[in-house]
């Protein structure tokens, strides 16, 4: 019980400096204070591309390999404790991710698309 319980405790650890991390390198992308509504912005698809779904796709196989391990421990013992600690990561990475699509989206304000419009017809 005790190697389990350092195991976990190290899995959550490298989870939550994930999460920051995720975090930190996402921050780049989001919309500025006072820019809300204007077009434009830092969004860069290659930083993106090649920084954050890297990122993501190392802890989702991470997680993966380790609810593959948890489902199959042999085991009762802690198994149930384990699953509930992996859906309780499962959800802050979901939470992580939802904030940040929430400080990077970008609505244009209508104003923007309006004069475009005006200045084609004139």
């Amino acid at each position: 019980m005790h190697v389990l319980l350092h195991r976990s405790s190290l899995w959550v650890f490298v989870n939550v400096a994930g999460i920051a991390t995720y975090l930190k390198l996402a921050s780049a992308l989001w919309v500025f204070p006072g820019e809300e509504g204007t077009p434009g912005g830092p969004g860069d698809a290659f930083y993106w591309l090649f920084y954050i779904v890297p990122l993501l796709i190392a802890f989702l196989i991470l997680n993966s390999v380790a609810l593959f391990f948890i489902v199959r421990r042999p085991q009762a013992t802690g198994k149930k404790l384990a699953l509930n600690l992996w859906r309780i990561v499962a959800v802050l990475w979901l939470a992580t991710v939802a904030f940040d699509h929430h400080k990077s989206f970008r609505a244009i304000d209508s104003k923007y698309g309006v004069e475009v419009l005006v200045e084609r017809d004139a």
